[in-house]
């Protein structure tokens, strides 16, 4: 089996999606050392029910990147969505506002 890579010194496991394979949720930690004269670091952690196997790799820059360019267009097709998804009132205020402004230039003597 693959390790899981991971990105976080903390995690838990409780099994793969199959219905066979669950188990209680299990919280393991990178740092977890049996006392402080033990120097043994495996570099992986094992989980005692299913036996995954987790790999902890720091982010990279690109990582990073990548993260936040998926984070940006969540948020890009949320405000799509909210547009889109406007009430009527707000309609109204959007034809409105051109209104507004061209009445106002007129009694200023500009329009």
């Amino acid at each position: 089996m693959k390790p899981k890579v991971i990105h976080t010194k903390t995690f838990y496991c409780d099994g793969s999606e199959e219905d066979y394979d669950q188990h209680p949720r299990v919280h393991y930690t990178f740092d977890n050392k049996v006392d402080s004269t033990d120097k043994t670091d495996k570099g992986y952690v094992v989980c005692e029910y299913c036996y995954a196997e987790f790999v902890y790799k720091e982010k990279d820059f690109y990582d990073k990147a990548q993260e936040e360019k998926e984070l940006l267009n969540m948020s890009m097709k949320e405000s799509k969505k909210q547009k889109e998804e406007r009430t009527y009132s707000e309609e109204m205020q959007d034809k409105i506002e051109p209104i507004d402004n061209y009445v106002n230039k007129i009694l200023k003597g500009s329009g």
